[in-house]
């Protein structure tokens, strides 16, 4: 009991409070944007489905972020090979015909009784505490691309290829981007850093050029008025539902694009909703909340007391912060539409476990961190 209250106490408030405000906003745009869609689904027929769903994900993903940051981060390398090898071998497993559940032409999730797991966000997971632990252990050999820098690489290429065949374009690149970012803060070479990055950017061209759906996808952004009833049409519709909500928004609830005209409203284009309904001043305090948790988890991982929980506090923190800069740019029409969920606000079970999973482990590095800084 003691330790739990020292546990409570050195808590990361502002951390904590950042998480449960953009918490509680999902909870209430879920419900706003899907309450339509869900009264009128003859398979529901329920207008409070997703909410009660969400409302329910929530409250076990709070659990999840309790216990997350009472485990120590530092047991978490000891884990790091299994989780790899469950996280493959569950990528494969979706690819395979009858197993993988397919939704909007995508093969994505696993069924497990009532309850649909992705399993390319456990991957997310195990890549950002994988390179994290590896690129600890290599520091004498980061200046080595062939020993100390491209092992791992290997491994995160086996991910991304896996992801991609679902397809997933999205979270394969938010994954690649948060990989990167621990290698940049590893601190190896420049010029291997922007080599990869290179490399990374021409084999994604390459990707999307070979592939017509993939092609489609890409170049309908750029000009979605030329296909306003097929490729266009989610983008047509976000923007139509963006330009209503000026300053202030129409009003909570108050929606029209969520009626049956913007396809995934309470998923990939919840943030367009909040800019119908709440406006610009709505959009702008989302955003806030993101930086302001990207400047948290900086300085948490600024903090940390060792070089593993410093890498695994970067990958963590641009993780998510990846996860929601390509939602709001597919949303706004800025880049291609991806299909990446918003963190802690889009609709999805697995989404917020995951998430809230990963903020607790951030928090425990917090905390660890606070008992160092007394320590010295």
């Amino acid at each position: 009991m003691k330790q739990l209250k020292q546990h409570l106490k050195h808590l990361d408030y502002p951390l904590f409070a950042t998480i449960i405000s953009l918490g509680l906003i999902g909870i209430v745009m879920v419900y706003s944007a899907s309450f339509i869609y869900a009264g009128m689904d003859p398979d529901i027929n329920d207008s409070s489905h997703y909410f009660d769903r969400q409302l329910m994900w929530l409250i076990i993903g709070i659990g999840v972020f309790i216990i997350a940051s009472l485990f120590s981060y530092r047991n978490l390398g000891r884990l790091v090979k299994p989780m790899i090898i469950v996280a493959l071998i569950l990528l494969l497993l979706v690819l395979i015909p009858g197993v993988g559940v397919e939704r909007n032409f995508a093969t994505r999730w696993l069924n497990f009784g009532p309850i649909l797991f992705q399993p390319s966000e456990l991957a997310k997971v195990a890549m950002i505490i994988y390179f994290a632990k590896v690129y600890t252990n290599k520091q004498d050999k980061l200046n080595h691309f062939g020993q100390g820098v491209l092992p791992p690489l290997i491994v995160l290429g086996l991910v991304f290829v896996f992801i991609l065949m679902q397809p997933d374009l999205g979270t394969a690149a938010s994954i690649i981007m948060a990989c990167g970012m621990i290698l940049l803060f590893a601190g190896i070479r420049l010029l291997h850093l922007f080599g990869l990055g290179f490399i990374a950017i021409v084999s994604m061209l390459g990707l999307i050029f070979s592939s017509e759906y993939r092609y489609d996808r890409f170049t309908s952004f750029l000009d979605p008025f030329a296909d306003p009833s097929g490729e266009g049409y989610q983008l047509i519709h976000s923007l139509i539902a963006i330009a209503n909500g000026g300053l202030t928004g129409e009003g909570l609830a108050n929606s029209v694009q969520k009626s049956g005209f913007l396809p995934e409203a309470h998923t990939d284009f919840i943030m367009s909703v909040i800019a119908e309904e709440l406006g610009m001043i709505g959009v702008l305090l989302v955003i806030g909340l993101y930086i302001f948790f990207m400047f948290r988890g900086i300085l948490i991982a600024k903090r940390a007391p060792d070089q593993f929980g410093r890498l695994l506090a970067f990958g963590i923190t641009f993780q998510i912060i990846t996860q929601a800069m390509i939602n709001f740019a597919a949303v706004s029409g800025l880049m291609p539409i991806t299909g990446i969920t918003l963190p802690l606000i889009s609709y999805g079970g697995s989404s917020l476990l995951i998430t809230f999973g990963l903020l607790g482990i951030l928090m425990n590095i917090a905390i660890k961190g606070h008992f160092n800084r007394r320590v010295e």
